[in-house]
């Protein structure tokens, strides 16, 4: 059986990218011929098994938000999807595997449109009632999901919505698959040489977040939560693992809260489970999600969590006492770790002086003071691998067999 991956890049950093890298390696070793084309040739690319192929269409998120993104888009899609098709017939691929909504865009329109026979899963990352508010995203998703074989969904509550506000029926969940040993191993690495300084001092408690420097992530409200930390704590620490449009914003951010010396802010790594084995806390702050490996790693090396509630993922991945749309009150002390109020969708790259701390950063700074001092507490989430288990590659890798053999 031949698969192609298809996906907007590889590139180091990204969730999705990741998932393709993992998912392509891993069918690749369960017997598969695995090939990949990427939309876009970005570097550094996570480590995959199987051919590598690119579009190279560049940059194909320039002007984003204006009205020529759009008709560029739709120009793209037209000129790349029988690529697509060619790529397929050059490799006899049997079934593609896209990977979020633009790759699922021009695997279907290359069957639909151009006549590519090839069976076709699409697979979505991201809450799809982001895309609610955006009648021409939602058409489309709507439009070319229905003309997929299959969309695999990441999380139950990506697939609820789909089915409840998208009328799709070719749906099923399967959750991103994590390896757990590896991820130890992984640990043992040493960090890069010009970190090791921030970890070798004992008498810190250092916080960690990892995830792409933009809206979604949230950070801002992290940071600013993070200076009433500090002045309970002197001796707390923020790292931030990840690159992306508001570094700027957010070291400006880090300078005016008085933060250069609590909060680090250290790009894009490769290899990140160095530094969660150094750290003491992960703490998430996205808005919206899909299903956070992120979440997932910091669970495999038994790192407490402090997450927001946000949709979705952090509930079904940390508190699956829970029901998905149950109302709890917040913090929440769950079974595997600690759920923090969504923040609101805006920007605030304000000091405390000028906006102090809303409800919802009172909640987070409290529990990451309280889980600096409150030891039992600590002792409490710090034994998450279990629950990791459930998303082991070697039980998720059966699943993609089913849908794959149907």
């Amino acid at each position: 059986m031949k698969i192609l991956i298809l996906v907007e890049s590889l590139k180091v950093g990204g969730g999705s990218e990741r998932f393709a890298a993992t998912l392509g390696s891993r069918l690749h070793d369960h017997g598969y011929h695995v090939s990949y084309l990427t939309l876009m040739d970005e570097n550094p690319k996570y480590d995959c098994k199987g051919q590598y192929y690119t579009l190279n269409m560049g940059d194909i998120y320039a002007n984003y938000q204006k009205p020529e993104f759009y008709l560029k888009r739709g120009f793209n899609l037209l000129k790349y999807s029988p690529q697509v098709k060619k790529f397929c017939e050059d490799l006899n691929i049997d079934t593609i595997i896209s990977v979020s909504e633009i790759a699922n865009f021009y695997a279907v329109l290359s069957r639909w449109l151009f006549k590519n026979k090839v069976r076709i899963i699409a697979s979505q990352h991201i809450n799809p009632e982001i895309f609610l508010d955006s009648p021409i995203h939602y058409w489309l998703m709507k439009f070319f999901y229905h003309r997929a074989d299959e969309v695999v969904c990441v999380s139950r509550e990506v697939e609820r919505i789909l089915n409840k506000d998208y009328d799709l029926e070719n749906t099923q969940t399967i959750y991103n698959m994590m390896d757990t040993e590896e991820n130890i191993k992984l640990s043992e690495e040493n960090l890069p040489s010009k970190f090791r300084n921030l970890f070798t001092e004992n008498n810190y408690f250092n916080f960690i977040n990892i995830g792409r420097l933009n809206r979604q992530k949230g950070q801002w409200f992290l940071i600013r939560s993070f200076r009433r930390v500090v002045d309970e704590y002197e001796n707390a620490r923020l790292f931030i693992l990840g690159d992306g449009p508001l570094k700027t914003k957010l070291d400006d951010l880090i300078h005016d809260l008085d933060l250069a010396r609590n909060v680090f802010l250290l790009g894009e790594q490769e290899n990140v489970f160095p530094f969660l084995k150094k750290s003491n806390c992960f703490v998430f702050s996205s808005l919206w999600e899909g299903l956070p490996l992120t979440l997932i790693e910091a669970l495999s090396m038994n790192l407490p969590i402090i997450s927001t509630d946000c949709k979705t993922g952090p509930r079904e991945v940390l508190c699956p006492e829970l029901d998905l749309d149950g109302n709890i009150d917040y913090p929440y002390l769950g079974k595997y770790a600690i759920l923090t109020r969504t923040f609101p969708n805006n920007l605030l790259f304000k000091s405390l002086d000028e906006v102090p701390l809303d409800d919802d950063e009172q909640i987070l700074s409290d529990m990451m003071i309280k889980m600096i001092k409150d030891t039992d507490m600590k002792e409490k989430y710090s034994h998450g691998r279990q629950r990791s288990e459930t998303f082991s590659y070697k039980k998720i890798i059966n699943k993609w067999d089913e849908i794959i053999g149907k």
